[in-house]
């Protein structure tokens, strides 16, 4: 067995955790050597060097990232640093074991994960509550039935740490949340969203085998902050309900007194874990309370030892990640404390401020042309307000759009505008198609009853809007040739996925269940293949299916781009996408003024298909092309882009 030659970036407290562990697996021969630490300061890093036992010290993060002989660099620096770290390790191709909070935020974290797997570096993250062997122990207790079915999970880690300067600080991504509460939120995921665990729960709850354990995730959260003085999150309170009806009551806090165990609860019994972060003891209870069975779970060291086992034996193995902590586990958690976050009015200063993005006050826009074979853009007309997503009709002479809640049809040889009359539908955002019959658009339209999307269907002719989708939210982006059916994104349950109905109304289907954002389907000329886009692998890309939802395939691969809305050519030759860097949007979300590129892939399933290049780059993004804007001839498509002006 090849020896790991570990090495530690960063020398402050968290880092003599795992000085203490790595360098008993040393001594007892585990096949890992104390190699390197590396400090700001050169004397630092040699104490630490001596204190622990480590062959070399470093006096800078460079001079460590340099070294080739390191197996693998453990990140111990605050995590507001995370993020720079992992970059500066990445650029010298070095494997990394980050402390958890992996980084301040989900863009970050998409980044550094996109960065890595294209360079084919190992990387993970270092929870390590789910590398400890206690984990599979409790599972050993559910799967045997000895608490019944699992109903909740109550988690409680507090600690009183406000005392610690970095905890204080936003800059430094201070509060309870990324240093105690991502251990709440973890125990919550482990025992609730486990395949087998979830093979426990009932047809009754909607789930009959593992398979389907998928749908167990988060429907519903509620949540609440107290806040420190500097505008970090003190103390705060989480309940989430589980698409399986299970429940999780969650509490973090650094300025409560100390607390950190966690229980869950079943219709037999009970288990309750001391200590959440390393599990130091197991008990099991009965349902009247009584005390069964009690268990120490094994520990070599202090626990952090079991992480650094686990990333040795991926690397044995050739792995890029861990097993036990995959890359879409940090993403998601990393996604839902950015959501708590942000419910809570807490942020970082490094982190863009999200009214700066939606403020599009003194937008100009421009309606465009873009001719596919000549290169070239040509400019219909200029607004002073914000215009979005074109439809090219049928015909070929004339483009509806939206503003400010109502659409628009503009005539291509005279420029004139019309309104189209949709009477009390007059919230319309940029999700809408023409109907193939030609008298009129479907549309999503933000109801004044819940303000949320319901797609209904207007005419030109004046007649009043007819409602073609009850359940909401829903965001129509497809229709069939025929016009005999819709696609579109919706929420249900927490999670937004495709769903089609019959245009002129009935039951939706569902076709996507991949975690995370599934959007922007559209319909092929033919009606075979549905396009659409979604996170499922980390970033967003560009997909298709057959209209039936069978046969997911991934079409697009950008490291570092996020591709939104593939659009597909009435010859099913050319589909047409927007790209966001990775630095200007997280995976799931598409706003409007950034800089974006328009990309064209072309080829069919014949000949196979190209990689998409970048054709244009404007100032745009959320309106430029949300739906299919394609002239009848396949060679032109039309798209708006901003000025912003204030």
């Amino acid at each position: 067995m090849k020896v790991l030659k570990f090495a530690i970036l960063g020398c402050g407290h968290i880092a003599t955790k795992m000085a203490a562990a790595v360098k008993t697996l040393e001594k007892r021969g585990m096949g890992v050597e104390c190699y390197a630490v590396a400090s700001r300061t050169l004397d630092k890093a040699k104490k630490f060097a001596d204190d622990y036992g480590f062959g070399r010290a470093y006096g800078s993060y460079e001079e460590l990232a340099q070294d080739s002989a390191v197996d693998l660099i453990y990140i111990a620096t605050p995590h507001s640093e995370h993020y720079n770290n992992i970059l500066l390790c990445l650029e010298h191709g070095r494997n990394l074991l980050v402390e958890k909070a992996f980084t301040a935020n989900a863009l970050m974290a998409s980044e550094v994960i996109a960065l890595a797997e294209e360079k084919g570096v190992f990387m993970s993250e270092a929870m390590w509550t789910r590398f400890l062997p206690a984990v599979q122990m409790v599972k050993d207790w559910i799967l045997a039935g000895k608490i019944g079915k699992v109903e909740s999970v109550e988690a409680d880690f507090s600690m009183p740490l406000s005392h610690i300067g970095r905890l204080q600080k936003p800059e430094l991504a201070g509060g309870a949340l990324l240093d105690l509460g991502i251990y709440s939120l973890t125990f919550a995921d482990i025992f609730l969203t486990d395949p087998e665990i979830c093979r426990e729960i009932p047809a009754s709850a909607g789930m009959t085998s593992g398979e389907d354990c998928v749908a167990n995730h988060i429907v519903q959260t509620k949540t609440k902050c107290v806040k420190f003085h500097t505008g970090v999150d003190a103390t705060d309170w989480i309940d989430l309900v589980y698409a399986g009806g299970q429940v999780a009551h969650l509490k973090t806090s650094m300025v409560a007194p100390l607390k950190n165990e966690g229980v869950i609860y079943g219709t037999a019994g009970f288990i309750r874990v001391q200590n959440l972060n390393d599990m130091e003891e197991i008990q099991l209870f009965d349902v009247a309370g009584t005390l069964v069975e009690s268990m120490k779970p094994p520990r070599i060291e202090n626990c952090y030892e079991y992480e650094v086992l686990g990333c040795k034996a991926a690397l044995e193995k050739g792995l890029r990640e861990c097993p036990e902590m995959p890359h879409s586990k940090t993403m998601q958690m990393m996604t839902q404390m950015d959501s708590l976050r942000a419910a809570w009015g807490v942020s970082y200063p490094f982190e863009l401020s999200p009214g700066e993005v939606w403020n599009r006050s003194g937008d100009k826009s421009f309606l465009e042309i873009f001719d596919v074979e000549t290169g070239e853009s040509r400019l219909l007309k200029k607004f002073d307000c914000v215009i979005e997503a074109p439809n090219w009709s049928a015909d070929g002479k004339f483009l509806t759009y939206n503003s400010e809640g109502r659409i628009y049809r503009y005539e291509i040889e005279t420029g004139a505008i019309t309104e189209v009359p949709s009477y009390f539908v007059n919230n319309c955002n940029n999700d809408h198609v023409l109907s193939p019959d030609g008298e009129g658009l479907y549309v999503s339209h933000h109801t004044k009853e819940d303000g949320l999307s319901r797609i209904y269907k207007i005419f030109f002719d004046g007649r009043m809007p007819v409602l073609v989708t009850p359940l909401a939210p829903s965001y129509l982006h497809g229709v069939t040739a025929d016009g005999k059916m819709l696609a579109y994104c919706a929420e249900r349950d927490g999670e937004y996925d495709i769903y089609t109905i019959p245009a002129a109304g009935g039951n939706e289907t569902q076709l996507t269940t991949a975690f995370g954002l599934n959007d922007g389907p559209e319909y092929d000329c033919d009606g075979e293949y549905i396009w659409f886009n979604s996170v499922r692998s980390g970033r967003m890309q560009a997909w298709r299916m057959k209209a039936d939802g069978s046969e997911q395939t991934q079409m697009t691969f950008d490291a570092h781009w996020n591709t939104w809305f593939p659009h597909i050519s009435p010859d099913r030759e050319k589909v047409v996408m927007l790209a966001y860097h990775e630095r200007d949007v997280r995976p799931g979300e598409h706003v409007p003024n950034k800089n974006v590129e328009i990309r064209l892939m072309t080829g069919s399933d014949d000949t196979g298909w190209s990689e998409p290049r970048t054709i244009l780059k404007l100032f745009g993004g959320q309106g430029t092309i949300n739906v299919n804007s394609w002239a009848p001839d396949s060679r032109r498509f039309a798209y708006v882009r901003y000025e912003k002006t204030r």
